[in-house]
């Protein structure tokens, strides 16, 4: 694994276009077995429907009045106040204003480009007036990708089953919207386990078969799209932390989209300037430019987000992500030195290089983010070598207290044998008067005497006379019985001299 560090102190490496060429390769079959697969189905169901229309001998015109589709599937209900039960009463939708051509339009598919506006409202019930509720989210000419996860549940699935130039209300459950979660919008905060309400406008609808006819375009859009309400979603939706999984996905699925482009259009680049194509060439490039920024912002974001989440070590990470691709990014720079700094698996010596680095890139505007930061790197610098020192101190005082207190302890043991030497001890006046007399055992006194003393020794000389005692009484014992002991008793018959078998 790279350190920053070492990214910071050498030279970038050029990747090939090899695995870029790959990638498209197998993007590209994926995309070919997916046509051949809709294809083979379309296939099926036109031969289902031939093979109806001979069995009921009736005319195409009405084989396909009978086998038209409801632009809603059956298993959707609808209750009689007008209201489209998409996921039971928990999440409901009604056509305010439908289409101008009903059978002109054109109706959401999988993986669309969808133009959307919508305005939200807190709900508690689907009858309540939603004039009279506050707005907490409004958005205009936004592209939302159809199976994305781009926005919250509710606005999906009521795009999914809408028309083109169709206005839309909905009503959802918190658990189809931010359920534990919040949303902020200027002065007002939506509570957690709000229900909610949108009306949703579908400005215009991409398909998703000219989506691939046009895919570098469409892609820069949708993945601009994304980053944009990653933005938004920073803002007015962390509530915490709660946000970060959805704001980090979406950065990171736009990252991946884009770098997915960027190889893609790395390819193209060498094809058509071996063709010598000026005007494709140009175009490629500009669009390789946008996607390299949009890239970047994406990368950077991420590390953004991972450093107000408290993540140092994979904020670092990302910052290192944005490095690879643009070495002289000062945004990627002073993350990067920020995550180190606050990293506790970093060393100085990456702080180090990645606040030089950002300082040589950084313009007069930025100067003040790169001193705040040295300043900042030198406190806690500063903070920790006096720690270590006053440890390490610590350490040797408490050390050499030790063997001081072993040799000061030697040393008056040392004197007082001496002393004891030279000095006799002192005797008091009876034990330097009187004589030593022994000790008078006398009758009179027999509470006075050493009875454990006694009682230990006397226990011990009894012993033999007990034991001399007890074998002799078994002794006779056994000669008045007649019983001999197991141990002279012979096993076999007694031994005759005058036979041959001894």
């Amino acid at each position: 694994q790279t350190t920053l560090h070492a990214l910071l102190c050498t030279e970038r490496r050029v990747l090939s276009p090899g695995p870029c060429i790959r990638l498209t390769i197998t993007t590209t079959s994926a995309m070919v077995t997916i046509s051949s697969v809709e294809a083979e189905e379309e296939k099926t169901t036109t031969n289902r429907v031939e093979q109806q229309q001979a069995e009921d001998d009736i005319s195409p015109a009405a084989a396909a009045t009978t086998t038209a589709v409801d632009p809603m599937p059956p298993s959707l209900s609808t209750t009689p106040d007008g209201w489209t039960e998409m996921m039971g009463k928990d999440l409901l939708m009604k056509s305010l204003q439908p289409p101008e051509n009903e059978e002109n339009a054109i109706a959401i598919q999988h993986q669309d480009l969808v133009l959307v506006d919508w305005v939200g409202f807190k709900a508690d019930s689907p009858t309540m007036d939603s004039s009279k509720s506050t707005i907490f989210h409004k958005a205009q000419n936004v592209w939302v990708t159809v199976g994305d996860k781009d926005v919250v549940p509710a606005l999906e699935m009521a795009i999914r089953f809408a028309h083109e130039k169709e206005t839309l209300l909905v009503w959802s459950h918190s658990k189809f919207a931010y359920g534990a979660s919040t949303r902020t919008r200027q002065d007002y905060e939506l509570p957690s386990y709000s229900n909610v309400q949108y009306e949703i406008t579908i400005r215009q609808v991409v398909p998703s078969e000219e989506r691939q006819q046009d895919y570098d375009k469409w892609t820069l859009v949708a993945t601009e799209s994304k980053k944009n309400l990653a933005n938004d979603a920073y803002v007015h939706e962390w509530a915490g932390g709660q946000g970060k999984s959805r704001i980090l996905y979406l950065y990171q699925k736009a990252a991946k989209e884009l770098e997915l482009l960027l190889d893609s259009n790395n390819a193209q680049t060498d094809e058509k300037e071996d063709d010598k194509y000026n005007g494709a060439t140009q175009t490629l490039t500009q669009q390789k430019q946008k996607a390299t920024e949009l890239l970047l912002d994406c990368l950077n974001n991420i590390c953004a987000v991972q450093l107000r989440a408290k993540e140092y070590h994979a904020s670092k990470a990302a910052a290192v992500k944005v490095l690879e691709r643009d070495p002289s990014n000062f945004k990627g720079l002073i993350r990067a030195a920020k995550a180190a700094l606050l990293d506790p698996a970093s060393s100085y010596d990456e702080v180090d290089a990645a606040i030089e680095a950002a300082a040589e890139q950084a313009s007069n505007a930025e100067l003040a983010d790169v001193k705040k930061l040295q300043t900042d790197f030198r406190r806690r610098k500063r903070a920790y070598e006096q720690k270590s020192q006053q440890m390490y101190a610590k350490a040797l005082n408490s050390s050499s207290g030790k063997k001081l207190s072993n040799d000061d302890e030697t040393k008056d043991k040392g004197e007082t044998a001496a002393t004891k030497e030279k000095e006799p001890e002192p005797q008091s006046e009876t034990a330097a008067t009187m004589p030593e007399q022994p000790l008078a055992f006398s009758w009179s006194n027999w509470r006075t005497w050493p009875w454990s003393t006694i009682g230990a020794y006397a226990f011990q000389l009894s012993m033999p006379f007990v034991m001399y005692y007890m074998a002799t009484r078994a002794r006779k014992n056994n000669s008045a019985t007649g019983i001999v002991p197991d141990e002279f008793q012979s096993s076999g018959p007694s031994p005759s001299f005058e036979s041959d078998e001894f």
